[in-house]
């Protein structure tokens, strides 16, 4: 019997490593999908953005937002959004590739109580969008796959950072780096 269990650990390993040899070394990303409509570039989402529409099945939107609607603002530059969900201001990490767009991560949120769903929707229909687009009227809409899950219509009055917060532009090589560059 001694003799046996080496043989069997032998083909136990054996085996396992066959079977570890099958997972690949890199595992490859797949790109956006592409947008069959209208090409938006991300420049077009820079601004104060006000939610008009959200996807839920169970509540009417103006049951969700009674008193303040959402609204969403685009720094392309640094690549975040900074918002406000009708109770808590938030600030979020995005990641932009052409009509693609994932939340990466939320940077800080404020704590404050908030009554009705209206704020957990919003923040869950944020994060699942992947990809956007603006129409010839002017709305931004969100949408996971083929569902279209949120539309936003831009502010008029969106010259400048909604919290007063200067953008800060990424420094290269070759851009002098003034402070007539922050705003």
């Amino acid at each position: 019997m001694k003799k046996l269990l080496p043989i069997w650990m032998v083909l136990f390993f054996l085996i396992a490593g066959l079977g570890f040899a099958q997972i690949p070394d890199t595992i490859e990303v797949e790109p956006f999908p592409e947008n069959s409509k209208k090409t938006t570039s991300q420049k077009d989402l820079e601004g104060l953005w006000e939610l008009s529409y959200i996807y839920d099945k169970f509540k009417p939107f103006d049951e969700l937002f009674p008193d303040k609607k959402p609204t969403l603002y685009f720094d392309t530059v640094n690549k975040t959004a900074f918002g406000h969900t009708g109770c808590n201001i938030f600030s979020i990490l995005t990641y932009l590739e052409g009509n693609g767009i994932d939340v990466l991560g939320f940077m800080g949120m404020t704590e404050k109580w908030c009554e009705g769903d209206g704020e957990d929707i919003f923040l869950t229909v944020l994060k699942s969008a992947h990809t956007f687009e603006i129409d010839d009227e002017g709305t931004l809409s969100f949408s996971c796959g083929n569902l279209e899950i949120m539309k936003l219509k831009k502010l008029e009055d969106n010259k400048s950072h909604p919290f007063d917060i200067p953008k800060i532009m990424a420094w290269r090589p070759g851009f002098p780096l003034s402070f007539d560059n922050l705003r």
